[in-house]
């Protein structure tokens, strides 16, 4: 029984070469690459879409709720414009906390 299943095993490898050489199977397998690389850039593509859009909807949501509450953005490096800052503070005239709060 062994040997007769091998016999039967070699001749499928042997139509399975034989299938493989003809030119409809290259064809096949190159539709086959292409349907697989058509699904993997359909699914990236849906992906960074999904991605964008959600970005794009929470930043919208930002905004409104910004402009609904009237919050004023801020530049965080510079002072308003309704502080006076000294132009210049001794070191002797004024102790270490005054002259952190005229900075301030």
């Amino acid at each position: 029984m062994k040997a007769h299943l091998k016999v039967l095993w070699f001749k499928a490898e042997d139509k399975a070469v034989e299938y493989s050489k003809l030119d409809i199977f290259k064809t096949i397998s190159k539709l086959f690459y292409t349907a697989a690389l058509l699904i993997m850039c359909t699914v990236v593509f849906t992906i960074l879409g999904i991605h964008s859009l959600w970005t794009w909807l929470k930043d919208r949501y930002i905004q409104r709720v910004r402009t609904k509450n009237n919050v004023e953005t801020v530049d965080e490096y510079s002072a308003n414009d309704e502080y006076i800052l000294p132009d210049k503070v001794e070191p002797g005239d004024v102790d270490p906390v005054e002259r952190i709060r005229k900075w301030m």
